[in-house]
């Protein structure tokens, strides 16, 4: 009989330090053949789901696998990634750690026909909006990627991370049923994903259009980080530093996102729950109130520490990217079908301290 051992450890042998140099000659869909043969071959038993996450060394890819590592050890984790030197190292033991690139069309649809993933948890994505601007060919190959669409399989259900910069910023709060309207390449890209895949799956697609993402650093050694450490890491140095007072997020926990998602893989999509989200915490605010939030967790003096700076007042060579002004959002649909509490800043801010521990955040 299979033993009964977390499938997710299975991966830890070829993902160790001394073979990666063999595994880097192979391709992704090879690479990750080599892990799951591992597993077979040590006799394990079947994973009850296999889940495709792509931008898995991200910020938020980094706290998701290690949340569903622990909280489903029997399933299956493919984890797509771009270039952190540290990230199969780090997640090896957890899940099978597949380096890919998404301009490459045919390695793509390659590991997504051999994983044959159940759900896929599509977080990768040109994300800076001055980079996208500066190259905007690669933002649409890289944000719009066909070849990942068109090898899902046919059961599989397809969660996709978008953005609040679909929308233009100039009629806020935004619902659901809102014109969008992006004002950037980023924001346009993130769409044209979006219709792409409700047009392909429509029973079997969720569009979460994320806010800015707070939360602590990630579990990895390379510890990214949100807004807030950038925030705690200013204020603890003594350096006032200019904040925008005229941009406004619905800003949101990671933790909270985490849930969701695993929620979404978890229990699937039906046609009844599928579509476009928006997913925001329930405020309102601006990067300086995110700032005057930190100030008052850490005791630092934010008067003399925090400049309030309108974007619109900058001279254009500062604003080279066009950024929408307003994008909060409205995320009681999503509320309602996650039945998920929403994170107050307050709580985001104290919940980074308490798992910093004795660092600032």
């Amino acid at each position: 009989a299979p033993t009964q051992v977390p499938v997710s450890f299975a991966y830890h042998t070829l993902c160790m330090p001394g073979s990666l140099e063999g595994l880097r000659a192979l391709s992704p869909a090879e690479e990750y053949l080599r892990i799951v043969a591992s597993a077979a071959a040590r006799g394990l038993a079947p994973p009850d789901k296999t889940v495709l996450i792509t931008g898995a060394s991200g910020y938020l890819g980094q706290h998701l696998i290690a949340h569903l590592a622990r909280t489903f050890p029997t399933w299956r984790l493919a984890a797509a990634y771009g270039g952190l030197d540290t990230f199969a190292e780090d997640f090896g033991a957890v899940c099978a750690c597949v380096q890919l690139d998404l301009t490459d069309g045919a390695a793509v649809t390659a590991l997504v026909s051999e994983v044959k993933p159940d759900v896929v948890l599509h977080l990768a994505a040109m994300s800076s909006p001055a980079v996208c601007e500066r190259d905007p060919a690669r933002a649409r190959a890289v944000n719009e990627c066909p070849p990942l669409l068109a090898a899902v399989p046919a059961h599989a259900c397809f969660v996709f991370l978008s953005t609040d910069q679909v929308y233009d910023g100039l009629a806020a709060p935004y619902t659901e049923t809102s014109a969008a309207a992006p004002v950037n390449v980023y924001g346009q890209s993130k769409l044209s994903f979006e219709r792409a895949l409700t047009a392909a799956l429509p029973s079997r697609s969720v569009c979460l259009r994320s806010s800015l993402i707070l939360g602590p650093p990630t579990p990895g050694r390379c510890r990214k980080g949100s807004f807030l450490q950038f925030c705690a890491e200013r204020l603890s140095a003594g350096a006032a530093t200019d904040f925008f007072s005229d941009e406004v997020r619905s800003v949101v926990w990671v933790g909270d996102i985490v849930s969701i998602l695993a929620s979404l893989a978890r229990d699937g999509v039906s046609p009844q729950s599928a579509g476009v989200y928006n997913m925001g915490g329930p405020e309102r605010v601006t990067r300086v109130e995110v700032a005057e939030a930190v100030a008052a967790q850490g005791g630092y003096d934010a008067p003399q520490l925090i400049r309030p700076v309108a974007r619109s007042s900058l001279p254009p060579a500062a604003r080279a990217v066009a950024s929408p002004p307003d994008i909060s959002m409205d995320s009681t649909k999503l509320r309602s079908l996650t039945g998920h509490p929403a994170t107050r800043l307050a709580e985001m801010v104290a919940g980074a301290a308490a798992a910093a521990g004795a660092s600032p955040f």
